[in-house]
């Protein structure tokens, strides 16, 4: 599933090879330019000081919030807080589109900036939140990688964000856990 806030909380990247490395691409070269051009969102880049601190502190509450929602633990009302902050910069508008067969209603923001990047990234949080099954909002098992997925299969078992990679990845170290154990 495409989703602007998964994408955001996955701007923190750790490597699921299990080599240590992490790297916040909110400060990575050109990663927010496509981010912004992607969502179709516009801010100043660099963002300033404060304005970087902000996206931190978002990207925090709303991996702590999917830490809990995930476990079945309350979030922290803090991290609630948090999210509710940003969304209440996003005002919105009603504009009214032709489509073929009707008309449509829909909610749009002209607003642009970091505090509308912040705003629109916890409002497609909240609506994963709220509209989605939460149990499909999952954190990958792979304790290296965090990678943070929406579980889209039908059983609602994946545990890994990517069977190819960090499931078989899981597998083989399994497989040589067990192996040593026996020899």
């Amino acid at each position: 599933m495409e989703n602007l806030a998964l994408e955001f909380m996955n701007s923190q990247w750790y490597d699921w090879r299990g080599t240590g490395r992490s790297e916040d691409r909110l400060d990575r070269p050109g990663w927010l330019e496509a981010f912004l051009e992607k969502w179709e969102l516009q801010a100043q880049i660099p963002p300033q000081p404060r304005e970087r601190t902000a996206l931190g502190e978002l990207r925090k509450a709303m991996r702590a919030i999917t830490e809990c929602a995930s476990s079945g633990r309350e979030p922290d009302h803090g991290d609630i807080a948090r999210l509710n902050e940003a969304m209440a910069e996003v005002p919105s508008r009603p504009v009214l589109t032709r489509e073929e067969g009707g008309w449509r209603l829909e909610s749009t923001t002209g607003d642009r900036g970091w505090t509308a990047v912040m705003g629109r990234v916890a409002v497609a949080y909240a609506r994963l939140l709220a509209e989605e099954d939460v149990r499909r909002l999952k954190i990958c098992a792979n304790e290296d990688c965090r990678w943070i997925f929406f579980d889209e299969s039908r059983s609602r078992t994946a545990r890994w964000c990517d069977d190819k990679m960090c499931g078989n990845l899981m597998k083989v170290r399994r497989f040589r856990k067990r192996r040593k154990e026996n020899d």
